[in-house]
């Protein structure tokens, strides 16, 4: 009997095998490079910010006030704008090795993301944006790790997505001696850096490692 082909699809079978075909190796660097681009844009940005303002409180603001006075505003916005592009991409990569419903989760994320530099507080859409954006980097993180739980790096990825419903209901349960959304907004998009560089399934650091001589590079 004839092995079966590897599915296409975001389960289980075919998940990993497809990532080391020649093409996959090849394009996996370069997608991996937009991966990297919109994790530093976004949280470099949001450094370059809190840098600029000198007003800002972790405790009593929210990152988004980063993003309505004078000093911070572009820094912050055009971060979370181009993070998001770069993200986008990424996803696009994501999408090319075969894992259509993390790239499609996170494409929508990343778009989300950018949202929040578009429209700042004084606009109806921000609020959508980032809860859109915190809520869809959650289903990423459970979906991926579920997908990839035989995996450790897939049970980290896992592991993220209850921690992250946590740290927001203990902020809603008034847990967090804070009044500003600031410090619970912070671990997602740590978590998702994490993500990106070190535990999702097409992760930057590998990108890095990967040599050109490598057989998954295909030359």
């Amino acid at each position: 009997m004839a092995p079966s082909a590897p599915s296409s699809a975001d389960g289980r079978a075919g998940t990993d095998a497809d990532s080391r075909s020649p093409e996959v190796g090849e394009f996996g660097r370069f997608a991996a490079a937009f991966g990297a681009v919109a994790t530093l844009s976004a949280l470099g940005g949001i450094a370059l910010a809190v840098l600029l303002d000198p007003t800002f409180s972790w405790t009593a603001d929210a990152l988004s006030d980063l993003g309505v006075r004078d000093g911070s505003a572009a820094a912050f916005n055009w971060g979370l704008i181009g993070g998001g592009a770069a993200g986008v991409c990424y996803a696009a990569g994501l999408g090319r090795t075969g894992r259509p419903l993390r790239a499609l989760l996170l494409a929508l994320s990343m778009v989300a993301m950018a949202g929040v530099g578009v429209f700042d507080l004084t606009e109806p859409l921000h609020g959508p944006a980032a809860i859109g954006f915190y809520g869809l980097i959650t289903q990423v993180f459970a979906v991926d790790g579920w997908v990839r739980r035989d995996e450790l790096t897939g049970r980290v990825a896992l592991a993220f997505a209850p921690v992250h419903v946590a740290v927001w209901a203990t902020f809603a349960a008034g847990w967090w001696p804070v009044t500003g959304l600031a410090l619970p907004e912070l671990p997602g998009a740590l978590m998702l850096a994490a993500w990106v560089w070190v535990v999702g399934p097409a992760p930057v650091v590998g990108a890095i490692r990967s040599s050109p001589g490598d057989p998954t590079d295909g030359h």
